[in-house]
């Protein structure tokens, strides 16, 4: 029990490791998007995310989502790198998986097709964007 103890917290405190479950995320939701949607029309009609459909009329999905992900990937790096050892290091962790969860959720909205399913979905999109500017106000009055 003690060595899986140490694990998770070594995966935890590797601030290049964490951000590659953003990536891999979302990869998981446009898999799941364009799986469960059935067609391109469904997804111009029905997606949340404009880039997604933009990139959809476009048909330049394949390069949208490299620069998604390698995107991601290296904000979530380096803000964590920029955190590494302050006190809300766990946040900037906790954000960074919660918009993970978001997007494989997001990715199965598209199996579960329920307007409460896809507003919880929402609510968890808002609630990573609230933390994240709760916790910078929060900053800028301390270090103020």
């Amino acid at each position: 029990m003690h060595r899986i103890l140490q694990n998770m917290l070594s995966i935890y405190h590797n601030y290049r490791l964490i951000p590659l479950f953003l990536s891999v995320s979302v990869i998981i939701d446009y898999s799941l998007t364009f799986y469960f949607a059935g067609s391109i029309e469904n997804i111009l009609a029905h997606e949340f995310s404009p880039t997604l459909v933009f990139a959809v009329k476009n048909d330049i999905v394949l390069p949208y989502l490299a620069v998604i992900v390698v995107f991601y990937y290296f904000m979530g790096y380096t803000i964590l790198k920029f955190l590494d050892g302050e006190e809300i290091y766990p946040i900037g962790v906790f954000i960074i998986l919660l918009m993970s969860l978001t997007h494989v959720l997001g990715g199965l909205s598209w199996f579960i097709l329920s307007k409460s399913y896809s507003n919880m979905i929402f609510m968890l999109s808002m609630t990573s964007i609230i933390i994240a500017l709760s916790v910078f106000g929060y900053e800028i009055f301390r270090k103020g």
